[in-house]
């Protein structure tokens, strides 16, 4: 629904980087793994069926 939600994280973070912010830096960071993993588990949820 939300597919601009990890690049908008991805942003946040580097531009908390840009600013010096480390702290947060690191927590945008871990919040964008997290979505992106998440967003991973729910999409991929059935095995691809290849027949070459």
């Amino acid at each position: 629904m939300y597919m601009f939600l990890p690049f908008l994280l991805a942003l946040a973070g580097c531009a908390s980087v840009w600013r010096s912010r480390a702290v947060l830096s690191y927590r945008l960071w871990t919040v964008t793994i997290a979505v992106t993993v998440a967003w991973f588990f729910h999409h991929a949820t059935d095995p691809l069926k290849f027949s070459f």
